[in-house]
């Protein structure tokens, strides 16, 4: 009993660390980027040696990796939830209108754009990052099904297509949030509900488009393009 009471304080007392770790590695890739950001750099606002790091971790895109699969884990559980619900369409709208645009989160977004741009130089990293985004794909593409099944979202598309454009819209939004300031992410606020119902072929929601009314949106919209 004793034994077994100390191998589990262990394995804690190790994905502690090994979350240390990736906490400081994710501060650190946001300041200094994925190349500038150095595992002593690392090490140093972790708290402990780097060779105690590589323990853990035997490279920096090794770390990378954990980190793609510790976020992709928490989305995933989030869209797990949308499954359970009984529209699945409007909560797919709701919940991926909600994490886009929250702006709480503003600045978080800064460190899967600095992923995303070594993923485009680096194999090590690209490959792990290809991973996990099937992973995720394949979660939505999950929720989207069951909706069909439901009959809450009714547009009879390519699964795998919508799948595929939610994600390049989200990766769109992040990015804006990541370089400009959070007013222009406001600007769309009121329309990608209406964006995205449409995307999944549901009536238009009503707030939404009360808000455009109420705000002129789409008329300042087609006046400053005028």
């Amino acid at each position: 009993m004793a034994e077994k009471v100390g191998r589990d304080t262990r394995i804690r007392r190790g994905e502690s660390r090994r979350q240390q770790v990736l906490d400081a590695a994710a501060q650190c890739f946001r300041r200094s980027g994925f190349r500038g950001a150095s595992m002593s750099e690392i090490s140093s606002l972790a708290g402990m040696s780097t060779g105690h790091i590589y323990h853990y971790f035997k490279s920096k895109e090794a770390i990378v990796e954990a980190i793609v699969a510790r976020d992709i884990d928490q989305g995933m559980a989030s869209i797990d939830e949308i499954k359970e619900v009984s529209d699945i369409g409007q909560s797919l709208v709701d919940r991926m209108a909600e994490g886009m645009l929250d702006r709480d989160k503003v600045s978080a977004p800064a460190l899967p754009l600095e992923i995303m741009s070594a993923a485009a130089r680096n194999p090590a990293v690209a490959d792990p990052v290809m991973g996990c985004r099937e992973r995720i794909l394949g979660k939505i593409q999950e929720v989207v099904e069951e909706g069909l099944r439901q009959g809450t979202i009714p547009r009879d598309m390519p699964v795998r297509a919508l799948c595929s454009l939610l994600c390049v819209l989200y990766d769109g939004i992040s990015v804006q949030k990541a370089v400009f300031p959070p007013q222009e992410v406001d600007v769309i606020r009121p329309l990608l509900p209406l964006l995205m119902a449409g995307l999944l072929g549901l009536p238009m929601p009503r707030p939404a488009l009360e808000t455009v009314a109420r705000t002129g949106a789409l008329a300042g919209d087609a006046k400053d393009m005028s």
